[in-house]
C-alpha cells in the first residue's frame, strides 16, 4: 500500500455538526490499482460509484482527501456503509487498495486486500471542515 495514504488529509463543504452518523467509510473510485488516470476517467468512475452508493441507500457526503498542502487532491465519499466490510467490499468494487475508516473520530487506513487496520488518529484534526467546493475539487485559495 502506497505509505502517502497515511498522511492524508480531507476537506468537506459541509460543518462537523452536519454529519449525522458517527461511524463512516472514504472511499474514492479515482486511480484504481494506483493508476493515474485521466480527469475525465476519473469523474466518470466517480459518477459511477454514486450511483452504487445511491443503490444500496447509504447516506453520503463529499469530503476530498490528499495531501496536506493539497497539491494532490482525490475526490471521494464519506458514506455510512454501516460495517467496515461493506466499506472494504465497496473499495474492492472499485479497484482501492484501502479505505479509510471513521468511528467516532478515530481514524484507520484499512487494507482492502487483507483488512487490516492501521489507526491513524483523529479525522477531525486532519479535516477542514465547511470548505468552498467546486463540482469536483476543492477551490484554491
Amino acid at each position: 500500500m502506497n505509505p502517502l495514504y497515511r498522511t492524508a488529509h480531507f476537506q468537506c463543504a459541509i460543518g462537523p455538526e452536519e454529519i449525522r452518523h458517527d461511524c463512516f467509510a472514504i472511499v474514492t473510485a479515482c486511480d484504481p490499482g494506483d493508476r493515474g488516470c485521466s480527469e475525465t476517467t476519473n469523474q466518470q468512475a466517480d459518477r459511477g460509484l454514486v450511483a452504487d452508493l445511491d443503490r444500496h441507500g447509504w447516506c453520503r457526503f463529499r469530503v476530498v482527501g490528499g495531501s496536506p498542502d493539497f497539491q494532490h487532491q482525490e475526490p471521494g465519499w464519506a458514506v455510512a456503509t454501516g460495517s467496515v466490510a461493506e466499506a472494504l467490499a465497496l473499495g474492492r468494487r472499485w479497484g482501492q487498495a484501502a479505505v479509510f475508516w471513521v468511528d467516532h473520530d478515530a481514524l484507520s487506513l484499512v487494507d482492502c486486500n487483507d483488512g487490516k487496520a492501521e489507526a491513524l488518529g483523529s479525522w477531525m484534526a486532519r479535516t477542514r471542515f465547511n470548505q468552498p467546493m467546486g463540482p469536483w475539487r476543492v477551490v484554491s485559495e
